[in-house]
């Protein structure tokens, strides 16, 4: 009778013990499925921040484009006698729109490889992709503000 009941209790315990090996096992891939949403979530977010850092790079650039070309034009549609006088601002006006386009295509270069990096690729490039951004920024500042000069200088000669 007793081996009756001790083998009911061996039954019982298996099926319990069955039953929170299944509950366990359901918390762990929870808690897995969790923590990979985490990561993806933080990844996705850590991009869109550096996708929103290379538009406003780009800005940069496309606005410095508009003034350059802005700039250009002016001295073209000056008279020709006074246009002599400008050509080293040409030729420096000019060298600034052949670097902005490079500048600009390498931008968007950047944009679309952020978009496809893996995390893993993103955390490998993203020091020397931001590197290459604000190296690009620091030339083209420092070249908005010599055609800034160029400009007032322009608008008090006339």
């Amino acid at each position: 009778m007793i081996s009756e009941y001790s083998g009911i209790v061996a039954i019982l315990a298996l099926i319990v013990s069955m039953i929170s090996t299944w509950i366990s096992y359901r918390a762990h891939r929870h808690s897995r499925d969790s923590k990979q949403d985490e990561l993806q979530l933080a990844f996705s977010r850590e991009r869109s921040e550096f996708m929103v850092r290379i538009d406003r790079a780009t800005n940069l650039f496309d606005r410095h484009e508009r003034r350059t070309k802005s700039l250009l034009a002016h001295i073209e549609s000056l008279p020709p006698h006074e246009q002599p006088a400008m050509a080293d601002a040409l030729a420096q006006l000019r060298d600034d729109l052949t670097y902005l386009e490079r500048c600009q295509r390498q931008a968007r270069s950047l944009w679309s490889e952020v978009y496809d990096l893996s995390p893993s690729g993103l955390a490998h490039h993203k020091p020397r992709f931001l590197a290459l951004l604000e190296d690009d920024e620091k030339i083209i500042i420092e070249r908005e503000l010599r055609s800034d000069a160029l400009g007032i200088k322009w608008q008090t000669d006339i």
